[in-house]
């Protein structure tokens, strides 16, 4: 009988000894898990940094006109630091450009167009998709000849 509490007592000590470390174990996991987070955020901040400073949203300002279309219905558009401007007028304060595709929101429709050209002077609209014309960057479409 004394052999068997005698295990049952060191069983109980064993537990009390490992229980220290336990929540030293956890709060290291934690630190862990906050520090990876921390990271992470960091490195989607440097990554967005970096997508704006190889893809200028000044790469596409200026007129784009619509191409194909009878000169009384072409559309056309301006972008500037202002803004998404139609017939002089801002119809969005803002648009997002990843340089490849560019996107503003005017009366609850978003608008996306996807650049079809290496020298980003021409792209086409994506959406609304019951149109999908070709817009040319006026001006700097033209090959400069000097």
């Amino acid at each position: 009988m004394g052999s068997n509490t005698d295990g049952i007592a060191n069983e109980v000590i064993v537990e009390d000894a490992l229980r220290p470390n336990k929540w030293l174990e956890r709060s290291l996991l934690l630190l862990a898990l906050i520090g990876t987070v921390a990271v992470a955020s960091l490195y989607s901040d440097l990554y967005q940094r970096f997508k704006e400073y190889n893809n200028p949203k000044s790469m596409v300002f200026g007129t784009w006109t619509e191409q194909g279309a009878a000169p009384f219905s072409t559309d056309a558009f301006t972008l500037s630091p202002l803004g998404v401007l139609v017939n002089s007028r801002i119809v969005a304060t803002d648009f997002a450009w990843d340089g490849n595709e560019l996107s503003y929101q005017q009366g609850g429709v978003e608008h996306r167009y996807q650049i079809i050209n290496e020298t980003k002077t021409e792209m086409r609209k994506v959406s609304p998709t019951y149109y999908s014309p070709l817009f040319v960057l006026s001006g700097k479409h033209k090959k400069n000849l000097r």
